[in-house]
């Protein structure tokens, strides 16, 4: 027997676990009954560890019916397709009693069940019966087959049950929904139904409309010569607003009704139609006016009258018409208001307007839709354009659908939809339309969301480049092709990144391309100004920071980037395209160019684009600029370290020899008592203290210098100065260092360089420049040269020492830098950066040439009179 451990109880319970979860999730997913069957053979029985895997369900009453199998042979699950509950078989049992049915050999099997002898049962020797049952009522069986035999443990047993509650809440929620859906279509066709019985309903009205409309209007006869009313039918009444027309109305009561000519002048009696004709035997036809009815209200009536003749031709009498036309006048002047706004919105650009039949054919269409589906209006005349025409071919069934019902009976609610232009192009658009009954035709709006899908798809491009961006403070060519691949699938064709080097110019970063095998080649040909080239459209860019738009790039783009230069071979092709070159600017001045390119005709860039990349550029520079500040700061962060180490040990230097001259001294005076120690000794030991002392304050007044400088507090005290005399007070100080060092100085002068000067700061510069001489070329000659020459004092300071690496002579004049191990020569590294500050304090330049293992020459240049102020240099010291 194995005991199995506490961790592979627990190893086991979480493999359940993961395969119930997996279960779980494929059942979540399906939504018919066939499909959760599907599920639980391909996915629940593997997970319990089965070999085989069928569902049965509950179909007509008492019987069990095989929708779904794995594992079993056709032939062996044919006699299983139907069977009744009632079968003496395990899986009618574990339906009859709602529970498991567990068989753990093939003997065990044909003992319980004497039925299933003969019957085939394939290579199974083990079987689980597991009823899908929920709330009470089972929906069917699971049955699972074993390649061995085997016991089934309370473990396994729970856990397969718990699989088969799964599977059945599964299958009853595809029945609930599959329900549902069937409702959903009931509901939809009963919609549809009611839909088409309201239409119908709505030309019935109109029709009877239309019926009442051919109605008799109202009807006026007076005899002649009294006038007396003889008949008025009631519609006359009605248009009176007035409950009946009186019998017997006479002459002056019903010429007293106010009435208005259509200028505003009111009617006199003798003046209204049906009078004129009494009288007159004159015959009115169609004459306006405004009556004042009993109510109040105030209607515009047409008026007919003439007279009714007897046979010898006298008027015996006189009718009158009248029909109420103040709906008709306020209904044609709101058709025309209405007529005029559609036609002003048919004109515009605002929307795509378009008329079609019922077939799909487009009758109308205004410039704007024509303008966003690319066809022209002869093919509208032609009666050429058809909806299916501007369909995608590969759209679903409910694409389709919708497509169907936009032109043939209108969709009431807006939707989007991706139309397909003359051209081959896809546009997105947002899309409905309404049926105008009268006309027999469905008037469809077109909206163009070119320009809104761009929007969006730049906004989730630039939110994925920044979290790219940011992923990391250090920003490398990697991080850089990340961002140049995502914008070469999101926002164009290709991308490049081109970062301008320290030494000025541009190198390469990124270059990427949607069609991988272009993606080497386009980093290749693409124009790089080389370190040589000192303008050109590109290096322009750069510098002033202005973009370039290119919206149709070919050959002659080419050349004028190139500055003439024959595209490579087999590019013409390529080059049909739109390209955008961006400068990368940080802190006023360019760091780099993003260009990117979109081949034509799906895509030119414009002014939207431009923007886009603008702040794609921002977010690169400024993720550059982040990334150079945190390299700075590191990089401070280790200097800073690198000097408190040095000058911790450069300030003890000095102690240490004076720590031990006093001692010594101590101990002559206590070996010696009451006699006094010679002079010399003493004075010895004095002026090797005094030398001491003297290192550590000049290591002191070197870090306040730094500090005055860097604050913009170092004055300079201007006097007439002979540089040539001041050198060579320096020199002899030095005489005794220069022996010790082995080193034979030679100043060469001449005649007398005189300028207005600080004296103990250009003293400092010429003691540097000859302690790092003395230091660096120790045992070698050591030249010094003073001379004037255009109105500017040059001092020239050569030895043949180590010499300096061409990659450290740009950084030698910083702070706490210097160019060889702090092991093998001491210092601060601050000598050389107090000196090109106090020259440049002076309105001067230093310069350095170096040979690595053949000497050093420094070079100062200083106008003959200090034009500059400390307080300027250290304002650009503290610039980043």
């Amino acid at each position: 027997m194995v005991i199995e451990t506490q961790p592979q109880l627990a190893g086991q319970s979480v493999e359940r676990l993961l395969r119930l979860q997996r279960v779980t999730s494929g059942l979540a997913q399906a939504l018919t009954p066939a499909q959760v069957a599907s599920v639980i053979v391909l996915q629940a029985g593997p997970a319990l560890g089965a070999a085989e895997c069928c569902v049965f369900l509950l179909g007509e009453p008492g019987v069990l019916r095989l929708v779904e199998a794995a594992g079993m042979p056709e032939v062996d699950s044919e006699p299983w397709r139907s069977f009744p509950v009632d079968l003496p078989v395990p899986i009618a049992e574990a339906a009859r009693e709602a529970e498991p049915v567990w068989v753990e050999s093939l003997e065990a099997l044909r003992r319980r069940y004497p039925f299933m002898k003969d019957v085939p049962l394939g290579r199974q020797r083990a079987w689980a019966f597991l009823p899908l049952e929920l709330a009470g009522r089972v929906l069917g069986v699971l049955t699972l087959g074993f390649a061995r035999e085997q016991g089934f443990a309370r473990e396994d047993k729970d856990f397969a049950c718990l699989v088969a509650r799964h599977c059945a809440q599964a299958l009853e929620h595809a029945r609930l929904y599959a329900r549902e859906r069937e409702l959903r279509e009931e509901a939809e066709r009963a919609r549809a139904e009611a839909e088409a019985s309201r239409r119908e309903l709505e030309q019935e009205h109109r029709r009877l409309q239309a019926v009442l409309q051919q109605m008799p209007q109202g009807v006026l006869l007076v005899e002649a010569p009294s006038g007396r009313m003889l008949m008025a039918n009631e519609q006359a009444a009605r248009i009176g607003r007035r409950p009946a027309v009186p019998s017997a109305w006479r002459p002056e009561e019903y010429t007293a009704v106010p009435g208005f000519h259509p200028d505003g002048r009111p009617y006199l009696p003798h003046e209204w139609p049906l009078v004129r004709a009494l009288t007159t035997g004159e015959v009115v036809r169609g004459e306006v006016a405004d009556i004042q009815c009993e109510d109040g209200s105030r209607a515009t009536i047409e008026l007919s009258a003439g007279p009714v003749k007897d046979a010898e031709g006298r008027v015996a009498a006189a009718v009158a018409i009248i029909e109420d036309i103040t709906a008709r006048l306020r209904t044609e002047r709101a058709l025309r208001e209405g007529e005029a706004v559609f036609r002003r919105i048919m004109e515009s650009d605002m929307m795509g307007l378009s008329f079609s039949n019922d077939e799909g054919l487009i009758l109308e269409a205004n410039d704007a839709f024509l303008s966003i589906v690319g066809h022209h209006r002869e093919e509208v005349a032609q009666r050429r354009l058809h909806w299916r025409q501007l369909g995608p071919p590969e759209k679903s069934e409910a694409g389709g659908r919708a497509l169907r019902e936009l032109w043939t009976r209108g969709v009431s609610t807006a939707f989007e939809l991706e139309l397909v232009r003359a051209d081959g192009s896809r546009v997105p658009v947002l899309t409905g339309s309404a049926r105008v009954e009268e006309q027999d035709r469905v008037l469809s709006f077109v909206l163009d969301l070119s320009d809104l899908k761009r929007a969006e798809g730049a906004l989730r491009f630039l939110a994925t480049a920044s979290r790219i961006l940011g992923q990391s403070l250090e920003l490398s060519d990697a991080t850089l092709q990340h961002v140049a691949c995502l914008a070469s699938v999101s926002v164009a064709s290709w991308c490049i990144i081109d970062l301008v080097e320290p030494e000025g110019h541009l190198r390469r970063a990124a270059a990427a391309h949607r069609d991988e095998e272009q993606e080497a080649w386009l980093g290749r040909v693409w124009p790089l100004p080389s370190p040589h080239d000192t303008g050109g459209p590109l290096l322009d860019a750069v510098h002033s920071g202005e973009p370039l738009l290119f919206p149709d790039f070919g050959a002659e783009t080419w050349r004028h980037l190139t500055a003439g230069a024959t595209p490579p071979e087999h590019l013409e092709d390529w080059l049909a395209c739109s390209v955008m070159v961006v400068p990368l600017r940080s802190r006023e001045r360019g760091v780099g160019l993003l260009t990117l390119g979109s081949r034509a005709p799906q895509r030119r860039h414009g002014p939207e684009d431009l923007a886009m990349a603008q702040e794609l550029a921002l977010r690169v520079a400024a993720t550059l600029e982040s990334a150079q500040l945190f390299l700075e700061s590191q990089r401070a962060v280790r200097l800073r370290d690198e000097f408190l180490a040095v000058a911790s040990h450069e300030l003890k230097t000095p102690l240490t020899p004076l720590r031990l001259l006093l001692q010594g001294l101590r101990r002559v005076v206590e070996s010696r008592p009451g006699q006094p120690v010679e002079p010399e000794r003493v004075l010895r030991a004095v002026e090797g203290g005094e030398a001491q002392v003297r290192k550590l304050a000049g290591l002191v007044n070197d870090l306040l210098d730094v500090s005055r400088l860097a604050q913009g507090r170092l004055p300079l005290h201007l006097e007439w100065v002979d540089l040539v005399a001041l050198t060579r007070d320096v020199v002899e100080q030095f005489a005794a260092e220069a022996t010790r060092a082995g080193c034979r100085v030679e100043l060469l002068d001449g005649s007398p360089v005189v300028g207005r000067w600080d004296r103990v700061r250009l003293e400092q510069v010429v003691t540097n420049l000859l302690t790092n001489a003395l230091k660096y070329g120790k045992g070698r000659p050591i030249a010094l040269r003073v001379w004037g020459e255009g109105g500017v004092a040059r001092l020239r300071v050569c030895d043949e020492g180590i010499g300096i690496a061409p990659e450290h002579r740009a950084r030698i004049f910083g702070k706490f830098e210097r160019a060889v191990s702090d092991r093998h020569y001491g210092g601060l590294g601050l000598g050389l950066h107090i000196t090109q500050r106090i020259v440049q304090a002076l309105g001067g330049t230093i310069l350095v040439e170096s040979e690595e293992g053949r000497g050093s020459t420094f070079t100062v240049e200083l106008p003959l009179e200090a034009v500059r102020r400390v307080d300027e240099a250290a304002q650009e010291e503290r610039l980043p």
